[in-house]
């Protein structure tokens, strides 16, 4: 890759430490709105990012767009990220000052001989590996959307707290964040599972599970049809079939 592409959107990595700064921007306006807010992880994924939350109520669309417009002013302030390191016991104690039972249980999970790092940006400060771009300014004010909000357990475990993650898509220009987003929109148009409510083919219940459809009768008769067709098929093609226990 020619240098000029490295700090472009060509480039995985650049993209991956943009999604990873947003994810901060983010954590850094949902802590102002919201001080009590506990903070869990918030990585950049194959497309944007996410940050899972602990708060005391849920997220709705009317947060997601105050989370937004907090996080335009912290873009707009271009507030440098700088990275430190504290010695165990010491980043502990600054979880427990801050009251992030979540930073704490990370940081006293990992092994003895880690680099324990934390990135600031002004009044915000999280525990991270980073990398991250060098100020808030890199980002741009209209070029990222919050898509939405739901319950994710701590660690994926189910034993655990459900907490409610964010999540988040960004690009270097407005132009390029319509476009997703359109792209988006038209593939939710053709989205089977959409489409198979809509047309009355199969429903979910949760005493049974979101992965195990209940054909309704339209959905029914098609596969029924199918079915049909595919056994008139082997019979003319010559198959012979057996059938076991």
């Amino acid at each position: 890759m020619s240098e000029e592409n490295l700090y472009t959107f060509e480039n995985p990595e650049y993209r991956k430490t943009f999604w990873h700064t947003s994810s901060h921007v983010m954590a850094q306006a949902v802590k102002r709105l919201w001080p009590e807010v506990q903070l869990a992880i918030g990585p950049a994924i194959d497309e944007g990012w996410y940050y899972d939350f602990d708060a005391p109520f849920s997220f709705t669309p009317e947060h997601l767009a105050q989370i937004e417009a907090e996080m335009k002013k912290i873009v707009k302030e271009r507030i440098k990220l700088e990275r430190s390191e504290l010695p165990r016991a010491e980043a502990i104690a600054w979880a427990e000052a801050h009251n992030e039972p979540y930073k704490k249980e990370l940081i006293e999970d990992l092994p003895e001989d880690a680099v324990i790092s934390f990135y600031t940006q002004g009044d915000f400060t999280d525990l991270c590996a980073g990398p991250h771009l060098d100020h808030t300014g890199r980002l741009r004010h209209n070029g990222f959307k919050l898509t939405k909000s739901c319950g994710a357990y701590w660690r994926g475990d189910s034993n655990r707290k459900m907490l409610q993650r964010i999540y988040g898509i960004g690009f270097p220009s407005k132009d390029e964040l319509d476009a997703y987003l359109t792209a988006q929109e038209e593939a939710l148009k053709r989205d089977h599972n959409k489409l198979g409510r809509e047309l009355e083919f199969f429903t979910t219940v949760e005493e049974i599970g979101q992965g195990l459809p209940i054909l309704l009768p339209k959905g029914a008769r098609v596969i029924q049809t199918l079915q049909r067709w595919v056994e008139d098929e082997e019979q003319k093609r010559g198959y012979l079939l057996t059938k076991t226990p």
